[in-house]
C-alpha cells in the first residue's frame, strides 16, 4: 500500500514538474523575445513539440494532465467573475464582440476543415 502510494505521489510529482518546466521555458522566451504571445503558449507549443517528437513519453505527463482536465471548468470561474467588472462596457460593446466571435469562429472551423482534408490525403 505504502509502495503504490509512493509511486503515485512520484508519477504526480515529476507530472507537474514537467508541465511547470515547460510553463517556465514558455515565459523565459517570452521574457527575452518581447513578443506580444503569453510565455504559457509557448511553453505549451515547447511541450507539443516534445510529445510529438517523442522526446517525452505522454506517461510522464499524463497523471497530472489527466487531474487537471477533470477539473478544467473551475478555470474559467475567475474568468467568468473577472467580466462581472466590466458589465457596463460589455453592454456598449455587446454587439461587436457578438459579431467578432461568430466571424472568428466560422473562420476557425474553415480553416481546420481546410487542413484536415489537405493533411488527410
Amino acid at each position: 500500500m505504502k509502495k503504490k502510494l509512493f509511486i503515485t505521489v512520484s508519477q504526480l510529482t515529476r507530472s507537474a514538474g514537467i508541465l511547470l518546466l515547460f510553463l517556465y521555458l514558455g515565459k523565459g522566451i517570452q521574457f527575452i523575445s518581447h513578443l506580444p504571445i503569453p510565455g504559457s503558449i509557448f511553453g505549451l507549443l515547447l511541450l507539443f513539440l516534445g510529445l510529438n517528437l517523442r522526446l517525452i513519453p505522454l506517461d510522464y505527463v499524463l497523471p497530472t494532465g489527466s487531474f487537471l482536465l477533470n477539473y478544467i471548468t473551475l478555470f474559467f470561474v475567475p474568468v467568468g467573475v473577472g467580466l462581472l467588472q466590466y458589465s457596463e462596457l460589455l453592454s456598449i460593446h455587446w454587439l461587436t464582440i457578438a459579431v467578432s466571435s461568430v466571424i472568428s469562429t466560422i473562420a476557425t472551423l474553415i480553416s481546420v476543415g481546410w487542413l484536415y482534408q489537405r493533411f488527410s490525403k
